[in-house]
């Protein structure tokens, strides 16, 4: 299955724009954290659903892609394919545990050790997928609302033991350390939803007729996200307004998702039609898609770059040049070095070799078994 440009957009612009506000919250004065506050309040959940649900989306496609390689392929069975996924799974969760344990050491605060990043998110998210992937997209759609319906039930029974120590506030500190971030119950829904949109993506690009696969796309694509996407986006701003502002709430998530689900729909329509050509937009965004885990590893440096902080006039000179620099970079990395500076691609690598080792031991066992 050829690369879908409109993923690496909408995951692309999640990465810039978490960076883009990570740099407002560190470099901006006090006094002007309001536009910290009014960008976390417009775009925080979109970005967080977004990059979630297109995680679930391309690890489902690869997932699909993998398991049609090994029905025509000799050398590749589908146990391998399974064994290839879960330590993809498990090696982004040993970095998400690395990366939160460098936070720990700066913050000195151990119990950072177990913190709800987006890789710790991840990890955990594809983990919790994998017996889902083989159950329907209607099925799997209902477990995906049910989690984020239970998420609020829950969170409400165990707010009132945070940070004491007994058995309610340990629950809460695995399912909730820090409720600002994303935390698994809430989040882990809008995974599940991208693992169905990819399912429905993945069946409608296995035909190479183009006519047929464009009146898919509109019929399957489009018009549900035209006509869910605005529903939920109603919802959103109307349910106890102006919540829909306040991150992590009902209305956020609510919202957010109707943004994300018409965003995606119509790029994968601009781009199947060839509408506009967006070659030039698509090569900044793919840059900050391909090396997105680098990126957000990496991208906490920016933090020490400033020594005097800014105020919301001058931080708009400083910020473009960064990124500027950013992008050059990038550009420079891809063109040099190419996968061999992303950590999602030496993950990727890492986990085949992992499960051929793996299926190569499991096949050598099972020839002794055979010889005794």
């Amino acid at each position: 299955m050829r690369r879908i440009k409109t993923f690496d957009i909408i995951r692309g612009w999640c990465m810039f724009m978490m960076v883009f506000g990570h740099m407002l919250s560190w470099w901006i004065i006090s006094q002007d954290r309001w536009l910290t506050s009014a960008l976390h309040s417009i775009f925080g959940d979109i970005v967080a659903i977004g990059f979630l649900l297109i995680s679930g989306l391309s690890s489902v496609i690869f997932f699909r892609s993998r398991l049609t390689k090994a029905e025509a392929s000799t050398g590749y069975s589908v146990e391998h394919v399974k064994s290839e996924y879960l330590f993809r799974a498990l090696l982004i969760l040993i970095v998400a545990l690395l990366y939160n344990g460098f936070i720990s050491i700066g913050t000195l605060d151990p119990l950072n050790i177990w913190k709800w990043f987006i890789p710790l998110t991840i990890a955990i998210s594809l983990l919790l997928a994998f017996p889902l992937l083989k159950i329907s997209k209607s099925l799997r759609l209902l477990i995906a609302v049910g989690f984020w319906i239970t998420h609020y039930y829950i969170l409400s029974l165990l707010l009132p033991y945070q940070g004491q120590v007994n058995p309610f506030g340990v629950l809460y500190h695995i399912l909730y350390n820090s409720k600002g971030l994303h935390p698994i119950l809430c989040y882990f829904s809008f995974f599940l939803i991208g693992t169905v949109i990819g399912d429905v993506i993945y069946e409608i690009y296995l035909t190479n007729d183009q006519k047929e696969r464009r009146m898919a796309i509109k019929n399957e694509v489009l018009l549900p996200s035209l006509i869910i996407g605005p529903i939920l986006i109603i919802i959103g701003v109307l349910s106890l307004f102006p919540s829909f502002l306040t991150h992590a709430t009902f209305s956020s998530t609510v919202y957010s998702l109707g943004v994300i689900l018409i965003s995606t729909s119509v790029l994968l329509i601009i781009e199947e039609f060839e509408a506009i050509n967006v070659e030039r937009s698509y090569r900044f965004f793919f840059y900050y898609s391909y090396y997105s885990f680098t990126i957000y590893f990496a991208h906490n440096m920016l933090y020490f770059l400033l020594f005097e902080r800014v105020n919301a006039l001058t931080i708009w000179i400083f910020m473009p040049l960064t990124f500027l620099v950013i992008t050059f970079v990038l550009r420079i990395i891809y063109t040099k070095l190419k996968e061999r500076v992303s950590i999602k691609a030496q993950v990727g690598k890492l986990s085949a070799k992992l499960a051929i080792y793996v299926n190569e031991r499991s096949e050598s066992k099972e020839m002794e078994k055979d010889r005794i």
